[in-house]
């Protein structure tokens, strides 16, 4: 992106008729805009694993906390994000007939990587994150 790099020249002289400094800049200054696909897209890249979010702003030359603000908009549904395998998201299908064997208090059925999950009610959603997680893991 050699647009976005900027050059400094400065020029003095003691030569007669010498007004002062001169300051040549290039490159983008001031403020940027991004269009929202774009920072979509770059928020996507810092979901994928093995990726940090300092390694996508330095690649796209944003600052890390400007992606951070970024991701933040994206969970608070604030900006518009296409759908990406990446999210890591598991799809729910909601049945109105009772699967044999549920028992009455589960409210959730998960099914991933041909493992069958039953989740009660009142599961804690942070442990259930690690059982899925640790499902993803078995499988690759």
């Amino acid at each position: 992106m050699d647009s976005d790099i900027q050059t400094y020249v400065s020029s003095h002289s003691d030569d007669p008729g010498y007004a002062g400094r001169i300051d040549i800049v290039t490159g983008p200054t001031g403020r940027r805009r991004w269009p929202e696909h774009v920072k979509a897209a770059m928020v996507l890249e810092t979901f994928r694993d093995g990726v940090t979010v300092a390694d996508v702003a330095r690649r796209h030359g944003v600052s890390a906390p400007q992606l951070h603000a970024w991701r933040r908009a994206a969970r608070e549904g604030l900006l518009p994000m296409p759908e990406d395998d990446a999210l890591g998201l598991v799809p729910i299908v909601v049945s109105g007939g009772a699967v044999p064997g549920d028992r009455p208090e589960t409210s959730l059925q998960l099914e991933i990587v041909g493992v069958r999950i039953l989740v009660p009610t009142g599961f804690d959603a942070a442990h259930l994150g690690r059982v899925v997680a640790a499902l993803r893991e078995t499988s690759s």
